[in-house]
């Protein structure tokens, strides 16, 4: 992912290839790169600088659907360590995000990628999603709702999770995924937009559980689920479908 405000993505790839970098275009995202032949992230001086965020293309496609517009405010509800969040506010020049998660670890990880980039329109809360905020009641423009799931489309990044994993697991999961989805779908504006996701591919948690809110909320949803598979669609395993709150 390139920050295109400080820097165009044609300086960005002539300066990676200087550095014995290989770059390829994203074909499915705009500003976004693919980069390989280089020892360590941190030896790049545009990751260092804060030009470059690294992000897989599934997640940045959950953005491209969210589609956030000039003067937003979106919410990420689960965000740690913030990569759509950082992707929705290099799209912004106006318009704000708001990054929460659970833990003082989890917003401490955001709040060190903000100031890598050098954003200044995103703030950090600490914040249980399960619980409500009722001062964020119909505040949103945009809530993204990536929720805790099963991990079984980044399988071959995380091999352990197999050995975490079985039917019981998977519905404690659907279940908490119905419980935030319960609470923070208030948090949206009417005619406003919830993006729910997971990095997985089990019925339960991703199908099973966007029709159930649909029926139970006042939400429609807009285009069809698209359920991406690793070694197919050349990203991650992700679900991702995009409501929106009825007027």
């Amino acid at each position: 992912q390139v920050d295109t405000d400080r820097s165009s993505v044609e300086e960005i790839i002539a300066s990676l290839e200087q550095q014995g970098i290989t770059v390829r275009r994203n074909e499915q995202v705009e500003r976004a790169l693919f980069l390989s032949g280089y020892e360590a992230l941190d030896e790049i001086e545009e990751f260092e600088n804060g030009l470059l965020y690294v992000q897989d293309t599934a997640s940045m496609l959950a953005v491209e659907l969210a589609a956030p517009k000039q003067g937003d405010h979106v919410i990420d509800v689960c965000a740690a360590p913030g990569g759509k969040s950082m992707n929705v506010a290099l799209k912004l020049t106006d318009g704000s995000v708001e990054a929460r998660d659970l833990t003082p670890l989890k917003t401490q990880l955001i709040r060190e990628n903000i100031a890598r980039l050098g954003l200044d329109n995103i703030s950090v809360k600490e914040w249980d999603a399960r619980v409500s905020d009722t001062a964020s009641k119909e505040s949103a423009d945009i809530v993204l709702a990536d929720l805790p799931c099963s991990g079984l489309g980044i399988i071959g990044r995380k091999p352990d999770i197999k050995y975490h994993t079985d039917v019981e697991k998977i519905e404690q999961l659907a279940s908490l995924q119905r419980e935030i989805l319960t609470v923070v779908q208030e948090y949206v504006k009417p005619g406003g937009t919830l993006v729910y996701s997971t990095c997985t591919i089990s019925r339960p948690e991703n199908e099973e559980n966007a029709a159930w809110f649909e029926k139970n909320f006042p939400f429609i949803r807009e285009g069809s689920a698209k359920q991406l598979l690793p070694g197919i669609d050349g990203t991650d395993g992700f679900f991702m479908v995009k409501f929106r709150k009825k007027l």
